[in-house]
């Protein structure tokens, strides 16, 4: 059980946070005018994810990082909107990305949809910016959450996360960091609380094949011995592992569905894992009994985004909650 007083707050960090412009359009046919069959603008970035599933399940959390930009403004009115506290640095100058979503059949062909994105790169930050940042986070205190998920801006050095996390070593937070390769690394000597790489990511890390299961758990087992605490491994239609803080390991096959939609499962992975976790100190479980609860609406979040066309329906959640 927790030993601090009051509700954990929980800030999500998203530095280059995106408009998704997903276009729906069969028979594509490069280097000409094609007519788009449907088309719909989803608001997110990884920790912005985490921040919508999080209030699905009704918690609240605060979306930090950055903005600029028109685009960037109509991300921040979409949070409102959604009731989700947003506390971003506004950059005066470049624009929050714009990433092109192109699903459909290819004209001349006979293969099945395939999905095109082209990422926009996002607007740069300097150091002012990155000093404004570390100020929105002092408050950041004890058992509170930070969240922090995804890609850096163009400017922004590889160490950023290790040197937030040096920043809150000493206030007894608890650091969530969801980043790949180097960025991840660095960060782990200051013990974040969950680590969730794929399997895809953990391979490259550890230097192994991406198939090889007992490799992995090596891997991961390795990346909790050099400071994380839960180390949370997904592996797509394989299904996902988790070494927890204990040292057990529990492994579970992948929740039978249809696939809509792979975007954003993993940020629901961790909102259910964080929301899980809090679920059951609040019920007065900690340790395994905390970690296989909150491994558990992890799956059902992750799932739930994968088989709907948007983030992680509450009603879904439940469902498959329920079938675990």
């Amino acid at each position: 059980m927790n030993t601090w007083e009051g509700t954990p707050m929980i800030y999500t960090v998203t530095f280059n946070p995106a408009i998704d412009c997903v276009t729906h359009c069969n028979d594509l046919a490069t280097g000409a005018v094609n007519r788009a069959d449907a088309q719909a603008f989803y608001f997110g970035g990884k920790g912005v994810n985490v921040s919508f599933v999080l209030a699905h399940l009704g918690r609240e959390s605060t979306a930090l990082g950055y903005t600029a930009g028109w685009t960037g403004a109509a991300l921040e009115a979409a949070l409102d909107d959604a009731g989700i506290k947003a506390d971003f640095i506004r950059l005066s100058s470049g624009d929050t990305r714009v990433n092109i979503k192109l699903k459909g059949t290819i004209a001349g062909t006979d293969a099945d949809e395939v999905e095109t994105a082209v990422n926009g790169p996002g607007p740069i930050v300097d150091d002012d910016a990155f000093d404004a940042f570390m100020a929105k986070i002092a408050n950041v205190g004890e058992g509170d959450f930070l969240i922090l998920s995804g890609g850096l801006l163009p400017g922004m050095p590889v160490d950023t996360y290790a040197r937030i996390l040096d920043a809150l070593a000493n206030t007894g937070a608890r650091m969530v960091v969801d980043a790949t390769g180097e960025t991840l690394t660095r960060a782990l000597p200051y013990k974040p609380f969950l680590i969730k790489p794929n399997d895809e990511e953990l391979a490259e890390i550890c230097g192994c094949d991406e198939n090889d299961v007992d490799a992995l758990i090596a891997g991961a087992r390795d990346l909790q011995a050099q400071g994380a605490q839960n180390v949370l491994v997904s592996r797509g239609g394989k299904g996902s592992f988790i070494i927890c803080e204990t040292g057990d390991f529990m492994d579970a096959p992948v929740i039978k569905g249809e696939l809509v939609n792979s975007v954003g499962a993993g940020d629901s992975v961790v909102a259910g894992f964080v929301e899980g976790y809090l679920r059951a100190e609040e019920a007065g479980k900690s340790g395994l009994a905390a970690c296989e609860s909150a491994y558990k609406l992890g799956q059902a979040c992750g799932s739930a985004t994968a088989f709907s066309p948007w983030l992680a329906p509450t009603e879904l959640v439940e469902q498959l909650l329920a079938q675990l």
